[in-house]
């Protein structure tokens, strides 16, 4: 009976513990925040890999590799495109906030979910 009455508070010790861990109701805005930076460094990535380009055209038209119709057409070609990812990333930047302000609110939000929660409990046990 004791080790019965031992293994039921366990096991409600255990419950409450590890139930926050599992409870996916609260993660839909760390997961937006999170999707939104690596979508950003992506874009980043992007734009360096298209500077890295017209460095190397570049570098091949003033070695005599590449003709100039190619190479101005190209180099069109991938400055549009760099002016398109920075325009991208600069909506992006514009709708995050800076970095310092992001990780405020983020704290703030945090904090103002788990009263919320701590408050429903409160009330749950009440009534």
């Amino acid at each position: 009976m004791i080790t019965a009455a031992f293994i039921l508070i366990a096991a409600g010790v255990l419950l409450f513990v590890f139930t926050p861990l599992f409870d996916t109701r609260h993660t839909g805005t760390l997961d937006q925040i999170s999707r939104r930076e690596t979508r950003r460094r992506e874009l980043i990535e992007q734009r360096d890999m298209v500077y890295e380009a017209i460095r190397e055209l570049d570098f091949d038209h003033r070695m005599g590799k590449v003709e100039a119709g190619d190479y101005q057409q190209t180099r069109a070609r991938y400055a549009a495109q760099a002016v398109e990812l920075m325009k991208t990333i600069d909506k992006a930047n514009a709708s995050a906030e800076n970095p310092d302000n992001r990780a405020e609110s983020l704290a703030d939000q945090i904090e103002r979910e788990i009263a919320a929660i701590r408050q429903k409990k409160q009330s749950g046990n009440r009534g």
